[in-house]
């Protein structure tokens, strides 16, 4: 089996808080976000066995030697830059108390591009964490609930990470994605982790001037009603985050934290108080409501 990878980062505080998380990055999307951070994933082919990434991961998480990763780099199988992610560093004494307590990697996270993309090296994947005691991450746009489906049922996801990308509407969504009829697979997508009871959070990137305070309501509005139509869901809440330029892209100014504050305030108050919001801005969260 051959999985067309776009890299891996070996340990990341950011994409899982709270866990030393192993990135496995899936080269390929569909949409053409305008802003995408890693728009080198959104198309190519960079086939590698799963057999080599299996020993990768395998190795990392029980601190067996491997190969030298100046090899790796040029296999796919490492992030040879920053350019996908920017992992976080953790404190020495979180590190020391991982390293005598339990194995520094507890968590494997799946991202891209889109890694729904590819269903069954997904699948695989995940099954492979499972059998490493690793808790399992999958970060989506939701624009493949059948293969989101599959996944949840057969549980092999701990928590799935759901990038909202405008109100659940067109041509909303198309603006925000390059992609037309994009939206109601979402709205599926989302439909579909209320109803399975699986851990998730709904994340919303914001960029200047888009999506709009109403448009992020909307959002709000979209989740509050679905929580209230499966009251034992298991949604933590909707992150926004601080959108940044990508590399390839002319500069801008990223929205302040006073403005995502108002934004988050919004949010809570068109939800009447259901959805738990917060904001994510470099270099630490700073508002929560």
């Amino acid at each position: 089996m051959k999985v067309n990878l776009g890299g891996i980062v070996p340990l990341s505080t950011v994409d899982w808080p709270g866990r030393a998380a192993m990135v496995v990055f899936m080269q390929g999307c569909p949409l053409r976000c305008p802003h995408c951070q890693n728009r080198r994933l959104q198309t190519g082919e960079r086939y590698v066995s799963f057999h080599n990434i299996t020993s990768r991961i395998a190795s990392e998480v029980k601190g067996l030697p491997g190969p030298r990763r100046s090899a790796l780099f040029s296999e796919g199988l490492y992030l040879a830059s920053s350019s996908c992610h920017a992992p976080m560093q953790i404190k020495l004494d979180e590190a020391e108390e991982r390293a005598t307590s339990k194995p520094f990697v507890d968590a494997l996270v799946l991202s891209g591009g889109e890694p729904l993309l590819q269903p069954e090296a997904c699948r695989h994947l995940f099954r492979l964490g499972k059998s490493l005691n690793l808790a399992t991450g999958l970060e989506t746009s939701g624009i493949f609930p059948h293969h989101l489906e599959m996944l949840l049922e057969e549980r092999l996801v701990d928590r799935i990470f759901l990038d909202i990308k405008a109100a659940l509407e067109e041509p909303d969504y198309e603006a925000a994605t390059g992609s037309g009829h994009s939206a109601s697979a979402v709205r599926k997508s989302l439909e579909i982790c209320f109803k399975s009871g699986a851990v998730f959070e709904a994340r919303t990137t914001v960029f200047p001037n888009f999506p709009s305070t109403a448009q992020l309501e909307k959002i709000a509005v979209a989740l509050c009603r679905l929580k209230a139509a499966y009251p034992c869901s298991r949604l933590e809440g909707l992150t926004l985050q601080q959108g940044h330029p990508s590399e390839d892209e002319s500069p801008f100014q990223a929205a302040s934290v006073e403005e995502m504050q108002e934004m988050a305030a919004s949010c809570c108050a068109a939800s009447r108080g259901m959805i738990a919001v917060r904001v994510h801005a470099l270099p630490e969260v700073v508002w929560k409501s």
